[in-house]
């Protein structure tokens, strides 16, 4: 019996790419849509919402993919994600091109990544 941690198909867990994929699709979506309304909102409660989801968006391939470096290659493109949906953004009415947006987008992936060298000890 085949076990998911290493194979060399380079994915550590079909699952987590599945959610990965249903998450990207879902910060695609709710990037380009006119507007959002924020569940709860402070002053800058944008940028906290954006560090948390490309944590989540670079977290994800890191932890479903065996071979370190496509996960880190698509950990990181998340970075290049969040730069095409900014840049998107300015061509849609209500929303806006951002750097603040796109510097939390960067923390937000770098967190993701650094975060799987503590959460990695428990997950195996």
């Amino acid at each position: 019996m085949k076990s998911n941690q290493g194979t060399t198909s380079g994915i550590r867990s079909g699952p987590i790419l599945f959610l990965w994929g249903v998450s990207v699709c879902s910060v695609v979506f709710l990037s380009l849509v006119p507007r959002v309304e924020l569940p709860v909102d402070f002053r800058n409660a944008d940028k906290v919402y954006h560090c948390a989801a490309y944590a989540w968006l670079a977290l994800l391939p890191v932890m479903g993919f065996a071979d370190r470096r496509i996960a880190l290659f698509a950990a990181l493109s998340m970075i290049l994600l969040g730069l095409l949906l900014e840049v998107g953004q300015y061509f849609i009415p209500g929303r806006m091109f951002s750097i603040p947006d796109v510097l939390a987008n960067m923390l937000g992936v770098a967190l993701g990544i650094f975060s799987w060298r503590f959460i990695g000890k428990r997950w195996g």
